[in-house]
């Protein structure tokens, strides 16, 4: 996917630093509180912050009489000075004085973007605060709920994502951890980053319940965090694959709250379909079927999640005791689904969930059968209120519902790509096996015979990753639900490498020299 390039230059006001938190803010004028409240709480994400900045504008470009009805507060942390400078987009003064700084304010319909984020006193709290601290996260909850009070409310958190692994779930990450992303993480404060216990901790102790929560975050759509957050929200939006940095609608956030006796269903339905839409339009491939878009939205009911759960649980329960008990042509066919489980991230260690569980209970209808299947269907299919994907996903039929972690043994893989200059397609080349006891192993991956299958060679001795699958997955609310883990450990059968096309990630690889 290929991004057109923005060249522009943008000169901000100079002032101090000053720490706004006690100022008074007065809620806009109105006999009783706005229908709602959107918090935006965002960062700069170390290489998008002209992209970021433009999103938060387009707030701006709601109608104003959607502004009348609907409050929007801001929290935005500025990338470190360097990372500001690496994108050309600023003047040298403005990447030091807003780089690793934060800006607090709340949309004024009278006044532009320009004149209120890069106003002085828009700059809030200590330089370089840390933007992933739950207490920041939950202090400005705190904040905009109390100067702007309204009947329901809306987060928005907005910057890079990287899904949901065991060794993105420490609390204080190494960098090479800090490097897959999880939800935010902050460039200021050496790659620290939300976990999803660390993201609901914020969320619980602001005291505030949310009708919908929004991470705007690559790979976000995972069972993994939709099951952390369904008690404190009753919707979540979130992309199964990577998004776009560029444009994502967000004028039709207050637009559809905005409406007069809003129907929120069908306004984040609205919302959800103009999102996908206005980044097929932005790379022009409404009609393309052959440029890869990877870009859809998903709006969960967390309400029906319980009910998820507690059938996830019998379909765990029921692979488990046939994977143990069972003849080998059952775990033969179990080894089989594995083996071609849709990988949503080239190098990630999730897949489709859907895909995954489906193709288990089609393969075993003497262990499940048809009543399980139609069960199994309504529990998913009642959580997802609205889903939408580019054109490319849906003609080539790569949609992806939620996704969930899977490996071998309690073990999963991250996995390095290089271009095949023969092939011209992408081939693994390195891989990194976490063990469930905190080993972590380079590999250096061989291509066999077989062009499905590569032979693994260690490289160097083994580290440890900082914990073990017992001290985080396990503390996840969806593995206490499920008893996911059961099956991460109990599964022999390595699952595929390969995802649909030819989809990267933004991370650091290692030298090839190293092998």
């Amino acid at each position: 996917m290929k991004l057109a390039t923005v060249c522009c230059c943008i000169t901000l006001l100079t002032s101090c630093s000053i720490d706004n938190s006690d100022n008074p803010v007065n809620p806009i004028d109105s006999e009783e509180p706005a229908a709602y409240t959107i918090l935006y709480y965002g960062h700069g994400g170390g290489n998008r912050e002209y992209y970021y900045l433009q999103k938060i504008a387009d707030f701006y470009n709601a109608s104003p009489e959607a502004l009348k009805r609907v409050n929007v507060v801001v929290q935005y942390k500025f990338s470190t000075a360097e990372n500001i400078e690496k994108q050309k987009y600023f003047g040298a003064d403005s990447c030091q004085l807003y780089g690793s700084k934060s800006i607090r304010w709340a949309l004024d319909p009278a006044k532009t973007f320009e004149e209120q984020a890069f106003d002085p006193a828009s700059i809030y709290g200590a330089d370089n605060a840390d933007h992933t601290s739950p207490d920041s996260l939950a202090n400005f909850i705190k904040w905009a709920v109390k100067a702007y009070p309204a009947k329901k409310y809306m987060l928005i958190v907005h910057d890079h994502g990287g899904g949901y692994t065991p060794d993105g779930e420490l609390p204080e990450a190494e960098p090479a951890a800090a490097a897959r992303r999880c939800l935010v993480g902050d460039d200021g404060h050496s790659g620290h980053f939300f976990t999803a216990k660390s993201f609901r901790r914020a969320l619980t102790t602001s005291g505030v319940s949310f009708e919908t929560v929004f991470i705007d975050a690559c790979l976000m759509n995972n069972l993994e965090y939709q099951f952390e957050l369904y008690d404190l929200c009753d919707y979540v939006i979130a992309p199964t694959y990577s998004k776009p940095s560029i444009d994502g609608a967000y004028r039709m956030i207050p637009q559809v709250l905005g409406q007069p006796m809003v129907d929120i269903e069908k306004a984040l339905d609205e919302y959800c379909k103009a999102c996908v839409n206005s980044w097929d339009i932005a790379f022009g491939t409404e009609t393309d079927d052959n440029t890869p878009n990877y870009t859809d939205m998903t709006v969960t009911r967390t309400a029906n999640i319980p009910q998820l759960g507690k059938v996830l649980r019998e379909f765990t329960d029921r692979l488990c005791n046939t994977y143990t008990n069972g003849t080998d042509a059952q775990r033969a066919a179990i080894d089989s689904c594995t083996a071609s489980a849709t990988k949503v991230q080239l190098n990630q260690a999730n897949y489709d969930a859907v895909k995954y569980v489906r193709s288990i209970i089609t393969v075993l209808p003497e262990v499940y059968g048809d009543d399980f299947y139609n069960q199994m269907k309504a529990a998913f299919n009642n959580c997802i209120l609205a889903q939408y994907f580019s054109h490319y996903l849906t003609v080539h039929k790569y949609m992806v519902d939620y996704s969930v972690l899977l490996g071998a043994e309690g073990a999963y893989a991250y996995t390095f790509w290089r271009d095949n200059k023969e092939t011209d397609s992408p081939e693994p080349y390195a891989a990194y096996i976490y063990a469930d006891n905190g080993d972590q192993q380079l590999y250096k991956l061989t291509q066999t015979d077989n062009p499905e299958y590569y032979s693994a060679e260690p490289v160097g001795e083994a580290s440890n990753w900082g914990s073990t699958l017992a001290e985080t997955y396990e503390q996840l609310a969806f593995d206490r639900i499920v008893g996911w883990s059961r099956w991460l450990r109990l599964n022999k059968q390595w699952p595929n490498m390969f995802c649909p096309n030819d989809l990267y990630f933004e991370l650091p690889m290692p030298k090839e020299q190293d092998f």
